[in-house]
């Protein structure tokens, strides 16, 4: 850690390389055990515009000026240098400054202007849009996300009883040497076994126990990394800021992912019986099973 010419703490120029300013917010965030929402409430900056920065979402965000605010107050609260973490920002983002065009300077004709009741109208609904971007800025209007939604399982095709009783039923073939009863039945979630988390990309996870509050695990799972969940300390539940980019599995069958690239989670439960229930009618999306075999096969050691 350097200082600036402010006096203010902050990472050498150049430390940045290597990490998005979204990475490395949610890296230092983590590092200094925050919460985004307790961000938001300090800083007053809105929550889902701190989410997206750390998500590198910029076309979730305001214009250039406000966003650049937006992330050295969030680098400034996290012990990183703003002016640093700043031009970065200005480097990697599509934004730009808003340019306002230049007045007209030809006379008003005095026919042409509005009524003063007109003029009064038109100033109320002024005061109602700038109240309601107040709202909309603050995040008072942002929806409460649902539970996602299952699909239900499929009904049968055809009712194959009737047929069956009116039909001789062909002798049965014979069933082939080593062949195992998973290859003809349809690939199921298992309702025990270890849960393991692998990161297609860099992500900010957080695993603790809701009922304790104890951390398991908090901190920046870079691309390829895979986390063993603990299962002897109790239930543990699954937060992170970009669902899709992170692979569960379940004795070794892969799961339908769990969110959105860029969606936030929290509160996923991750046991077996909890994840199986969560995807119910959804098994078919999960990846088969590669004989008996591969389920007795021992999981890698988290990173």
């Amino acid at each position: 850690m350097v200082e600036d010419e402010q006096g203010n703490a902050g990472y050498p120029q150049g430390a940045y390389r290597g990490l998005t300013v979204g990475a490395l917010l949610a890296e230092a965030r983590a590092a200094a055990g925050r919460e985004l929402a307790d961000l938001a409430r300090e800083t007053r900056v809105p929550l889902r515009h701190l989410m997206a920065i750390e998500a590198d979402d910029h076309e979730a965000l305001p214009a250039l000026p406000y966003a650049l605010g937006f992330v050295k107050t969030f680098a400034r609260s996290v012990g990183l240098n703003p002016e640093s973490v700043g031009a970065q920002f200005r480097a990697e983002t599509r934004l730009t400054p808003h340019v306002p065009s230049a007045p007209s300077l030809e006379p008003l004709d005095e026919s042409r202007l509005p009524s003063q009741g007109l003029a009064v109208a038109g100033l109320a609904v002024l005061l109602l849009v700038i109240g309601g971007l107040g709202l909309y800025g603050s995040g008072a209007l942002d929806p409460v996300p649902s539970a996602p939604q299952v699909a239900a399982p499929a009904p049968a095709a055809i009712d194959t009883a009737t047929a069956a009783a009116s039909v001789p039923a062909p002798a049965p073939a014979a069933a082939a040497p080593g062949a195992s009863a998973a290859t003809a039945t349809p690939a199921t979630i298992p309702l025990s076994g270890p849960v393991t988390l692998t990161a297609r990309t860099d992500v900010w996870v957080k695993i603790y126990s809701r009922i304790t509050g104890r951390k398991a695990f908090q901190g920046l799972m870079v691309a390829g990394s895979i986390y063993k969940v603990p299962e002897d300390n109790g239930p543990l539940v699954l937060r992170a800021g970009r669902a899709g980019e992170i692979e569960v599995s379940v004795a070794g069958v892969k799961l339908p992912p769990l969110g959105g690239s860029v969606e936030t989670i929290d509160g996923v439960v991750l046991t077996a019986p909890a994840l199986a229930e969560r995807f119910a009618g959804s098994a078919a999306a999960a990846a088969p099973v590669q004989g008996p075999a591969s389920q007795a096969a021992p999981q890698p050691a988290p990173r």
